[in-house]
């Protein structure tokens, strides 16, 4: 290649406004809608998204909203979501949102104007160091100081977010925005394959399985896309299957080696099968509850992400590789059982817990048992649909009685804060406008960003709210009321969540006899506007209930 090639085939540097390079530079990388709140900082940002066709702007009304969604979606489709704010107040109410994308390890970048140059560090108006501010939650932050600097910053910015998968913050002085970059737009980060496992870590692994006689398999998010190859390596071992919430629906839920989810949430012979085993395989996984799993059991660990092995428990034996790949060496290397006096144990178990919550969510009470919603839920909900759940008692039930087919299930899993299920259910259904989407949330967390109904309904979004009405934070008031405390604090005083959703120009339906739960819930999931359904249900005490 000559010279002149060679010269020829680099990029062109085109002059433009810096917030019209960073919205292009953006788009170049797939993204496709931006979450936020205006504000004085972020102005000519909101002229140069209105002045392209690639990317929607999605206005919401809270901050915490916008990046609730941005983190949601990153969860849900696996790829990098942006969120916007102001400077001041507009960053600091982010700031929860963005604790959620940080605590589950999802790509998120946050865009955030900044009062102007000049004025940085003198306690003006709507002034705050946004570094400091944002640096525990953030794998990568910086001030754009010079319009030159954006597009390196840019780049450096959304790589560190996709590989490391967490939070990235830039923050744009107010002038800067309006002024000239001259560079080319970077290309998307690569793809980064997970490492290939070493040989003699899956042989360590297959002789500890080999060894065991009642193994037990957990397995997290981390088995999306292997979850064929899950299912070969269980019913080979003869290993029952305990499945964190997100990975709910990786097993079949009515499978013969599916027994539930693990912890309070979960089931009760997850807790006790597992300590009952000899040998724990973990897929993917972070989650190791102390109170409900034993002291000590020899432990293979298989993840993509080395740092993740050993991060909660001690391991055995460390497998870090794709999961795929793993399970591939791994299956053919672990001996095939027969049938053992260990699988008759699951299955005998399994069926006592299957005869026992069918009990549960058949009762008749007034006002309607949690356990019976939930079940009316699973009934009506299609296979393929995306439940959003927030934060409180209604996801505990939820976990114990849900039975998942290929559902998605959205959820705020270790930073847990009230308001999720509403903005993660929008960012599903903008994501996947022809799935069924349905927000479970109790009526704490729906009051939390209940603003945002107007959100769902500007945009036009057909989604179902189901809104499991008990007039208590019941988590909170069960545990203190256990533990013999005051429970101050707990009760909640509602507005008419039915006549409000109306008023915000959704649809509104109420139900306080259990026979109507699914007729209505038919009838709300097949509506084409955003539908509230408010149940008036009890608070009813979840088993295992302590401080």
């Amino acid at each position: 290649m000559t010279r002149l090639d060679i010269t020829m085939t680099k990029p062109a540097l085109i002059s433009r406004m810096a917030a019209q390079y960073l919205v292009e530079q953006l788009a170049v990388w797939g993204v496709e809608r931006i979450y936020g709140v205006i504000g004085d900082a972020t102005l000519p940002l909101m002229d140069a998204i209105d002045r392209q066709g690639e990317i929607r702007y999605v206005g919401c009304r809270l901050e915490m909203t916008a990046a609730l969604m941005a983190s949601a979606e990153a969860k849900l489709t696996g790829r990098m979501a942006v969120c916007t704010a102001t400077s001041g107040p507009g960053i600091t109410s982010l700031l929860n949102g963005l604790g959620d994308a940080h605590m589950d390890r999802v790509p998120v970048l946050a865009l955030t104007g900044q009062v102007e140059r000049k004025e940085i560090g003198t306690g003006t108006k709507q002034e705050v160091d946004q570094q400091r501010l944002i640096q525990p939650l953030a794998v990568f932050s910086s001030l754009v100081a010079d319009p030159q600097a954006l597009p390196v910053l840019l780049n450096k910015a959304m790589r560190q977010a996709t590989a490391s998968g967490g939070v990235a913050h830039l923050s744009v002085p107010k002038e800067l925005w309006m002024q000239t970059v001259d560079h080319s737009l970077f290309p998307p980060f690569p793809s980064q394959p997970a490492p290939l496992p070493r040989q003699e870590d899956v042989s360590q692994a297959a002789a500890l399985l080999n060894g065991s006689s009642r193994p037990v398999i957990l397995a997290g998010r981390g088995v999306k896309g292997a979850e064929e190859a899950l299912l070969q390596l269980a019913e080979r071992m003869g290993a029952p299957i305990v499945t964190t919430m997100p990975s709910r629906s990786a097993v079949p839920n009515d499978h013969p080696l599916f027994i539930g989810g693990l912890g309070q949430a979960g089931s009760d012979i997850a807790s006790d099968l597992l300590k009952e085993s000899d040998c724990c395989l973990i897929l993917g996984s972070t989650w190791w509850p102390e109170d409900y799993v034993p002291s000590t059991v020899p432990i293979v660990q298989v993840d993509a992400v080395a740092e993740h092995i050993g991060e909660r428990v001690p391991v055995t034996v460390p497998v870090t590789g794709e999961m795929r790949a793993v399970l591939s060496q791994l299956t053919p290397m672990v001996q095939a059982r027969a049938e053992t006096d260990w699988n008759r144990r699951v299955n005998q178990m399994r069926q006592g817990w299957k005869e026992q919550i069918e009990t549960e969510a058949t009762a008749e009470e007034r006002p309607i048992p949690p356990q019976r919603v939930i079940a009316a839920l699973n009934r009506c909900v299609a296979d393929d649909a995306v439940i959003a759940l927030d934060v409180g008692d209604h996801v505990l039930w939820f976990n114990r009685i849900f039975q998942a087919v290929r559902q998605d299930i959205l959820l705020s899993g270790r930073w847990r804060t009230l308001g999720f299920g509403l903005p993660a259910a929008m960012a599903a259904k903008l994501a996947y406008p022809d799935r069924q989407v349905i927000a479970l949330v109790g009526d704490g967390g729906f009051g939390t960003t209940l603003s945002d109904l107007l959100t769902a309904v500007s945009c036009g979004l057909p989604l179902t709210i189901l809104c499991m009405n008990n007039g208590t934070y019941a988590m909170e008031q069960n545990r203190m009321i256990t533990a013999g405390l005051s429970s101050l604090g707990s009760d909640l005083h509602n507005p008419d969540f039915v006549r409000m959703a109306e008023s915000f120009g959704a649809e509104g339906l109420r139900v306080k006899d259990p026979a109507q739960l699914e007729p209505v819930l038919q009838s709300a999931l097949a509506s084409d506007r955003v539908t509230l359904v408010d149940v008036l249900c009890d608070d009813t005490v979840v088993p295992h209930t302590q401080l």
